[in-house]
């Protein structure tokens, strides 16, 4: 019986059944290949860096929308860019040991996030604190390393060339094409899917980025669920006091089930342990 041939760069597949030779032509292939992958809390911003990354800077390639850094990259590219929000929370152990992946993370005030809305679900809102709180934590755990840059979607829409100065010092290896402020002048290949996320390509517009006070009774329902919100708030720069949270005196309590309760424990248990294998699978095809 003929074996599938592996994936020419990332690592093979459960089934392939082999072990040191296609080990070792991973890792070759992974030293060749540069990845610059974009993580943070869904409605963040991570799709606006992603565009502004592929519109920028000189990659060779990149994946239409969003995919896993655990999925393999195509072959012969040198320059791959990525994103996939959910890897904020599994990223940890293979960005460490893999010196050819760098990490952009988003951050917003998580007021705004979660009172924000997707095409794809308009009637509700995408994301909620809960799921925001686990991203911060998680992104912590990587701050100060030399391979992650961490982006304020507030500080990019207000000055999108100082981000990006402060992306080139920190990635000194990316070429520059164009600047982040003539976005989206001459965009001409964006993916359908990343167009829904953004709700449409336009210029930065700085207007949004208080625009969860049209939203207050879902902002006083999620503060009721977590409480620790105005903490969090103050804790990571957003507010200097509590102070806001007058503003929700004389209103009423939005609740919604859909993205705020997370998943159970059975899915989380299986999640956990999914990755677990796929996180070990490329750290042995780091190592050969």
């Amino acid at each position: 019986i003929r074996r599938p041939p592996p994936p020419a760069v990332g690592w093979c597949s459960p089934d392939h059944g082999c072990v040191d030779s296609c080990a070792n032509t991973t890792y070759l292939m992974l030293k060749l290949t540069q990845r610059v992958h974009i993580v943070g809390c869904r409605r963040s911003g991570t799709t606006l860096m992603t565009e502004l990354m592929w519109y920028s800077y000189a990659f060779s390639g990149r994946h239409g929308h969003e995919i896993s850094v655990f999925e393999p990259i195509p072959a012969n590219e040198t320059l791959y860019l990525t994103k996939k929000p959910p890897d904020t929370l599994r990223i940890h152990r293979v960005f460490q040991a893999d010196p050819n992946l760098h990490v952009i993370a988003m951050l917003r005030d998580p007021r705004a996030v979660i009172t924000s809305k997707h095409n794809i679900r308009p009637e509700v809102y995408f994301a909620g604190y809960q799921r925001w709180s686990e991203y911060v934590d998680a992104i912590e755990r990587l701050r100060d390393h030399p391979r992650f840059l961490l982006i304020r979607y507030e500080e990019l829409v207000a000055d999108p060339d100082a981000i990006q100065a402060r992306i080139g010092k920190q990635f000194s290896f990316l070429q520059q094409k164009r600047p982040f402020s003539a976005y989206p002048e001459g965009v001409d290949d964006l993916d359908p899917l990343a167009e829904l996320s953004l709700n449409g390509v336009r210029p930065f517009d700085t207007s949004r980025v208080d625009g969860w006070r049209e939203h207050l009774p879902r902002v006083k329902g999620q503060l009721r669920d977590h409480p620790d919100m105005p903490q969090a708030l103050i804790r990571i720069g957003y507010e200097e006091n509590e102070d806001w949270t007058s503003t929700l005196d004389d209103v009423g309590y939005y609740t919604q089930d859909y993205k705020d309760a997370g998943p159970g424990f059975l899915r989380r248990l299986e999640t956990g342990f999914r990755f677990w294998l796929k996180t070990q699978r490329y750290l042995r095809a780091l190592e050969h």
